[in-house]
């Protein structure tokens, strides 16, 4: 009875420089054997890796989850590009509320240094001041209006900035 563990090779992962961990994890590997080489099967892996992991002192931002992809293996070294940004689902969780009406929006369009990104944004309506009822829902038409508004700002911001550019926008919710 062999431990599977003992067939892995671990491999450093840097990730791009906008992060102030450049290496923040390990990620294992089978070792090469026959024709299967292990370079081979690591280049295109996807990898989910926690802000708080990727920066410090951003712990507070633990709740965003970077994935970043493999694109080169040197020796025991992976190097990443970016690959998509996601939220935890707790967090998700506690956006969402009752009585609100949450609005949903995509676009897809090409940064300047030619990547094509596909952005999801999320937003919901809110209670005004002194406002006596309960709910506080948007009209049809109020959430077409919307959704075209935060259509345009997505377009505006990822076409007019570099990859490296918009994650940094993303991350800083300059947005």
């Amino acid at each position: 009875l062999v431990h599977p563990f003992i067939k892995k090779e671990w491999y450093n992962v840097h990730v791009p420089s906008v992060f102030d961990n450049r290496v923040p994890t390990l990620t294992p590997c089978n070792k090469t054997a026959g024709q299967k080489n292990s370079a081979d099967s690591l280049r295109g892996r996807v990898l989910d890796i926690s802000l708080g992991d990727l920066n410090r002192e951003a712990h507070e931002n633990a709740w965003r989850k970077v994935k970043v992809q493999v694109e080169e293996v040197k020796g025991f070294d992976c190097y990443t590009n970016f690959h998509g940004m996601d939220i935890t689902r707790d967090k998700l969780c506690t956006l969402v509320k009752k009585w609100h009406t949450l609005i949903e929006s995509f676009v897809q369009c090409k940064t300047t240094d030619g990547y094509l990104v596909r952005l999801f944004a999320i937003a919901f309506t809110r209670r005004q001041n002194k406002q006596v009822k309960a709910t506080c829902y948007a009209k049809g038409s109020q959430r077409k209006l919307i959704r075209q508004k935060m259509m345009e700002i997505m377009v505006n911001e990822a076409s007019k900035s570099t990859l490296k550019d918009l994650f940094k926008k993303l991350i800083s919710e300059s947005v």
